[in-house]
């Protein structure tokens, strides 16, 4: 159990790197400006410290030799309970006051502020509980009858409420008792639940699931059975016309599924900021929601997407179509989501709040554009890897700080529609002429990455 710790740990030390030193920054802004609310920060490092980086290692086969260890399936699921739960919780609060007490060194007239101090390391803990059972919940399976079958879909609603319903609800909660009551209560309970996950982890269903496999469902007792298809083969067939490929099914099956993801999630965001009151007044909040959540979506996008499409790449290069129009498949994933969530965000927000709002919407989903495309360019010239995914980062956040300074700088609170409009023109014309270059040139792309561990080495 150990040794698996300590694999998970040298794997990704570079990440949780990253976060600690995020970490050691908020605590120096809450010593700064302890009257601001910093939930928000405090969840975005426990979203890149938990168990959300074992679901990369899941995606890219680290189940399977796993499963040959000797190990019980409740051993590895505890190993990872506490490689995720509980020392991340217990360094990121340790940071926390690191950063604020460092800060109270080189400022004597500021006091260290322990209460939003403890607060955001109990925050912390109960983030990265829930993150626990959002990723092991495909171990549970569907276990013979309803009862079962609605622990998992509760447990799952549940973890996914509690995470983006606490990027909107989480800011100030270290001043609203209700608000951290419920906080610290929903999330103590889903870190008990991953508890449980963790003992009745089974790697065989979770080998399977990721491997696209998942077992049939059983209900009652009787497992589902497929019929098989009957062949139906007609003399004289005419065949099917050549060149139509499969790129449409490639975009249209992704593009949708992720569209219909993100809409559900934006729509649940506006109800409960209709529900709970926008913190800043006016247009001003409208400008922050939408800028909140087209970086979100693109985000999503990057991730859902992007990533995905990198591991299939030389697959992808078989197709007989040209580099132009793989180049252009590629983009389409990661552009056409953005436009469509944009046109029915713009949509709602006009019919809901005006013509303004909707102008808003429209100008926050077009900027975002600019990185969607220049990350798909940089992404397939590095190939799959941990460079990779730095850069991804740099850009998404890179470009909002980009916006931000073009906003100061024009003295305006929002982007125009034509600056905004002529930066994703000119982003989106300079990926389509590079990405197929990087296709043609880079050999990061086409390379198999396999992960490298040494708690299986023999020793």
């Amino acid at each position: 159990m150990m040794r698996l710790m300590l694999d998970y740990f040298r794997r990704w030390w570079w990440v949780l790197a990253l976060a600690g030193l995020f970490e050691l920054w908020v605590g120096s802004w809450i010593a700064n400006r302890p009257q601001d609310p910093f939930e928000f920060w405090v969840l975005m490092g426990a979203l890149w410290a938990g168990a959300n980086l074992l679901s990369f290692d899941f995606k890219r086969g680290a189940l399977r030799p796993v499963a040959g260890l000797p190990l019980t399936g409740r051993q590895v699921g505890r190993a990872w309970w506490i490689a995720t739960v509980p020392l991340p919780a217990i360094g990121l609060a340790a940071l926390l006051f690191l950063g604020a007490e460092a800060f109270c060194q080189f400022h004597p007239d500021k006091s260290l502020p322990t209460t939003q101090l403890a607060l955001g390391g109990l925050f912390s803990l109960v983030w990265l509980g829930n993150g626990f059972p959002m990723i092991f919940g495909v171990a549970r399976g569907w276990c013979g009858n309803r009862w079962p079958m609605g622990y998992n879909f509760l447990i799952s609603i549940l973890s996914t409420l509690m995470l983006f319903g606490s990027m909107l609800l989480a800011q100030g909660a270290a001043k609203s008792p209700f608000k951290c009551a419920l906080l610290l209560g929903v999330g103590g309970f889903l870190t008990l639940v991953g508890w449980v996950d963790a003992d009745r982890l089974d790697i065989g269903r979770a080998v399977q699931f990721y491997r696209g496999r998942p077992e049939l469902p059983t209900v009652g007792g009787q497992r589902f059975q497929l019929s098989p298809l009957q062949p139906k083969s007609v003399a004289n067939q005419p065949l099917p016309e050549a060149g139509a490929g499969g790129m449409p099914f490639f975009i249209l099956s992704r593009v949708i599924r992720l569209c219909l993801l993100i809409g559900a999630m934006s729509a649940l965001g506006g109800l409960l900021l209709i529900w709970r009151g926008s913190p800043m007044p006016g247009h001003a909040g409208v400008v922050v929601f939408a800028g909140t959540w087209s970086l979100m979506s693109c985000g999503f996008v990057m991730v859902f997407q992007l990533i995905p499409a990198l591991r299939q790449l030389r697959l992808l290069r078989t197709l007989p179509i040209s580099l132009f129009a793989l180049a252009a498949a590629l983009m389409a994933i990661m552009l056409l989501p953005l436009c469509a969530l944009g046109a029915a965000s713009a949509a709602v927000a006009g019919v809901s709040l005006g013509t303004s709002a909707a102008l808003t919407f429209l100008i926050a989903y077009i900027f975002e554009l600019a990185p969607a495309s220049l990350a798909t360019f940089l992404a397939i010239w590095l190939g799959d890897g941990k460079p990779s995914y730095a850069v991804l980062i740099v850009v998404l956040f890179g470009s909002q700080q980009v916006q931000l300074r073009l906003q100061a700088y024009l003295h305006v609170l929002e982007l125009p529609l034509s600056l905004a409009a002529a930066i994703a023109a000119g982003s989106v014309l300079l990926a389509l002429l590079l990405t197929p270059w990087a296709l043609r040139s880079s050999c990061h792309a086409y390379r198999t990455r396999t992960l490298g561990t040494t708690v299986f080495s023999p020793r």
